[in-house]
């Protein structure tokens, strides 16, 4: 029974042992850093929160946009080299070009970027200088996606390991020698020095790059097809840019800015343990839903991917809870002790997220783009709202109560929306 469950699952478990590598590294990485950053204090950690988004924000046009269009096709036509051509070159040029634009936007409106995102111009050369950076930021995760995209999970847990490190390092030292304005350079300035190496490990695989260059292979097809999940991409870093920074506010406003820290502190934490089960749904089932449309299939993938996850989800989530206190003295200091208040509903809505994880991945793999961006507006609305009066009614313990009940609500959306998917497939669904 044993041998026949491993002989049953050994995609999805050697998809899981390296996933359990990339995290890992990514996980004591992150440790090493937030405890590093912690030393700014819990107001120092929010402005870097907001760096963060920021960042997300734009490198949404020049890459993070076309992670999952890039991930199906190169899944879909693993066999078809002019298509993979096609689609590295119209990526790699797409992505190029959105970087020159939106850099320029930045280097230009530095004053107002800065003032924005740091409530005043004294960093607007890090706004500078993150308008350079964003092509070696964009190719760094290029590459990644397109070798989640051809399965080649030794070499995605080799480059998502080096990305992890080298940001870690040049974040860590100049956090270190120079307090926040160090970190906030070595967060966009770590990309650079990280796609060096990129260049040096990738050896002839290397030449992956050189699609940038062949023009020929330009196709506007392959843009349309990129387009919904681009459009996917950019409205969900809007609207939870929007909503967390909204909620920030609605923070700050009623408790003060140590509180919105607190907050920042349990977002940081919580995205230590969630590594896994995202990274794990990108890396395993977005390309195993692009390449069927059958019910049975899709039920069968998700008991397989739920019978393994599920049983590590609850057991991991009761040791964090537990643990509590020794996870922040080990992620960030005492200073942060108040977090310890928000752990529980953390982990309630975060399990019901993992839940609903899995199943939007079906969505997004399927190009379904009205039915992810109305289940994720209305995550986003009910987050805000939610939060604007639990605030009022439990303090800040409020707005992780709010956010659980904003994800047990939306995987019930997101089921809505794929039982409508398979009737129109003519597949049954309950």
């Amino acid at each position: 029974m044993i041998k026949s469950f491993f002989n049953k699952n050994n995609s999805l478990i050697k998809a899981s042992y390296y996933n359990v590598i990339i995290v890992i590294v990514k996980v004591i990485s992150g440790v090493i850093t937030s405890n590093v950053l912690a030393k700014v204090g819990p107001s120092g950690f929010a402005i870097i929160g907001n760096f963060r988004n920021f960042i997300e924000g734009a490198s949404s046009f020049t890459a993070e946009g076309y992670q999952n269009g890039t991930i199906r096709y190169i899944s879909e036509n693993q066999n078809n080299s002019v298509k993979q051509k096609q689609l590295l070159a119209t990526v790699f040029q797409l992505s190029l070009s959105f970087s020159i634009i939106v850099g320029l936007v930045l280097f230009l409106f530095c004053d107002f970027w800065s003032q924005m995102v740091f409530h005043h111009q004294e960093y607007n050369s890090i706004i500078k200088i993150t308008g350079i950076g964003l092509p070696f930021l964009s190719f760094n995760l290029l590459l990644i996606y397109i070798f989640n995209g051809f399965e080649k999970y030794k070499k995605l847990a080799i480059l998502n390991s080096i990305l992890s490190l080298g940001n870690m390092v040049v974040t860590v030292l100049l956090t270190i020698e120079f307090g926040l304005e160090g970190a906030l350079y070595g967060i966009i300035l770590g990309p650079f020095f990280v796609f060096l190496i990129f260049l040096i490990v990738l050896g002839e695989q290397r030449n992956i790059l050189l699609h940038l260059f062949k023009f020929q292979y330009f196709k506007f097809n392959v843009v349309r097809n990129l387009s919904s999940y681009l459009f996917m991409a950019l409205y969900s870093v809007l609207i939870v840019s929007s909503s967390f920074l909204i909620i920030r506010n609605f923070i700050i406003e009623k408790l003060g800015a140590d509180q919105a820290g607190y907050w920042e502190a349990m977002n940081k934490i919580s995205s230590f343990y969630l590594m896994f089960f995202v990274s794990l749904t990108t890396f395993y089932l977005l390309p195993k839903f692009s390449k069927s449309n059958l019910f049975s299939e899709f039920i069968e993938e998700c008991k397989r991917f739920y019978s393994l996850i599920i049983p590590v989800v609850v057991f991991g989530f009761i040791v964090i809870y537990f643990l509590r206190f020794f996870v922040l003295d080990i992620v960030l200091n005492k200073d942060f002790y108040p977090t310890e208040e928000l752990f529980l509903w953390k982990l309630i809505g975060d399990f019901f997220n993992i839940l609903s994880l899995v199943l939007i991945k079906k969505i997004l793999s399927k190009k379904n783009v009205i039915a992810y961006l109305v289940s994720n507006g209305m995550l986003n609305l009910m987050f805000v709202i939610f939060s604007y009066f639990f605030l009022d009614i439990f303090g800040l313990e409020g707005v992780l109560k709010a956010q659980a009940l904003s994800y047990f609500l939306y995987l019930w959306i997101v089921v809505f929306f794929l039982r409508i998917y398979f009737k129109k497939q003519n597949n049954s669904f309950g």
